[in-house]
């Protein structure tokens, strides 16, 4: 369209970042921050979280499957439904339901995750902040093909894109970021770039200034 200019929902890159010492050595940690409810798939995600897990152990990976634990950072009105899908998955013990959080407080969560996962279900999930908060981190991230989510994922290079309510396929691509460290990195350091390329807050409201100086 003629005339149209597009400005980012940017990010403050001096809050997310990435930092040392907040992740469990010992651990690998799937992690998401949403609010508990339906659209956004957590059902979805501790369904694929408890698949790969059974895939690992299964391929001989008993080590790795040993070391997967799963954050879930936000609450809401499923709650209680999502902790009893985990307890019915035999996976409870290794899942943490951390609770609404201060956005302050983000930063730190998504320091302690290796992997985020947003599976959101909906296309009314209009725009990926909380993905490319995760990306600034220099997190690789899994998302869905919902709405927005796609947008601010580059497939194959920042992170992987699933069909939405796709377990099988969410699961395959936890395994496989599991089983390699170095694919993770690369994938992380990819996502940082690419906020700071597109998403840096401080660009995008100089860009947004230009746009308003041009209509007046």
């Amino acid at each position: 369209i003629e005339n149209l200019s597009v400005t980012p929902f940017g990010i403050d890159l001096s809050l997310f970042y990435p930092k040392l010492g907040l992740r469990n050595p010992d651990h690998i940690t799937i992690g998401t921050v949403k609010t508990l409810h339906e659209k956004y798939g957590i059902d979805i995600l501790i369904q694929a979280f408890a698949k790969a897990r059974a895939l690992l152990g299964e391929s001989g990976s008993t080590h790795l499957a040993a070391q997967l634990r799963l954050s879930i950072v936000g609450d809401g009105p499923l709650r209680s439904d999502y902790e009893a899908l985990a307890h019915e998955l035999g996976i409870y013990d290794v899942c943490e339901f951390v609770g609404r959080v201060p956005h302050s407080q983000v930063p730190d969560h998504l320091n302690r995750f290796d992997i985020y996962v947003a599976v959101s279900r909906l296309d009314s999930e209009s725009f990926g902040v909380a993905v490319i908060e995760a990306s600034a981190c220099g997190l690789p991230v899994i998302v869905s093909d919902a709405g927005g989510l796609p947008e601010v994922v580059v497939n194959g290079r920042t992170g992987v894109v699933v069909e939405r309510e796709d377990v099988d396929a969410t699961a395959a691509s936890i395994v496989s970021l599991i089983e390699s460290p170095e694919l993770r990195r690369q994938m992380g350091d990819a996502g940082r770039q690419h906020v700071k390329d597109h998403y840096e807050w401080s660009q995008n409201v100089s860009q947004m200034g230009r746009v308003y100086e041009q209509v007046l």
